[in-house]
């Protein structure tokens, strides 16, 4: 015989049957919105991972020596090459691969430097010609800057930086791309040097890479 409607057992029944029905789509609603949280927070934690964590020295092998200064730090990679004298002519080869993929640029720093008036005059007025040419595994021009010492940000122009640090530069040589799987060449050349009586040696070193605080 069947059982009314009326009867506690089935009241119970039906009730708990259409609280099931209800429930079903609230629960998968927050286990997706759960997973897309979860699948998100562990996105930005891996790149927060990536931006903080320095670029491993085991990556970089060649000449110099490679430093990173943390996410903060501006320029935050810096490779150092072996000093050579602009009071002499001659050259000097390094070879290198595993820098992180960023632009860098190439300054030559003046060893000793005062960051006096005095000092600046000398140093824009050198008689030395400089070449560098960066190379890639392929031989192709990374980039090339010749010229010689001034004040003025011109071509064939080594511009000598203002500031404590004295450093040549040059704007063929200025934010230029680096990949991190490629190896370069760079080649940097002293031409005429003895002209020269002023006993000045660089510093060769490529920066590059972090974050510009305004």
């Amino acid at each position: 015989m069947p059982i009314p409607n009326s009867c506690p057992v089935t009241r119970t029944y039906q009730e708990l049957t259409r609280h099931r029905s209800w429930s079903w789509p609230y629960h998968v609603s927050v286990s997706r919105k759960k997973l897309v949280l979860t699948v998100t927070l562990g996105v930005v934690g891996a790149l927060a991972l990536i931006a903080w964590s320095p670029w491993s020295g085991l990556h970089f092998i060649g000449d110099g020596r490679f430093s990173d200064g943390g996410f903060f730090s501006y320029p935050r990679y810096v490779l150092t090459f072996p000093d050579m004298p602009l009071y002499e002519s001659g050259e000097r080869r390094f070879h290198f691969q595993g820098l992180p993929n960023e632009e860098m640029t190439l300054l030559l720093y003046v060893k000793g430097s005062s960051g006096s008036e005095e000092e600046r005059s000398r140093l824009t007025k050198l008689p030395t010609s400089i070449e560098a040419v960066l190379t890639d595994s392929h031989g192709k021009e990374v980039c090339k800057a010749t010229g010689r010492p001034a004040d003025s940000n011109e071509d064939g122009i080594w511009v000598l930086m203002s500031g404590a640090d004295a450093a040549y530069w040059h704007w063929q040589c200025n934010h230029v791309q680096i990949r991190s799987k490629e190896s370069y060449n760079l080649l940097i050349r002293a031409v005429s040097a003895a002209q020269s009586d002023q006993k000045v040696v660089v510093t060769p070193i490529l920066k590059g890479g972090g974050l510009e605080l305004p």
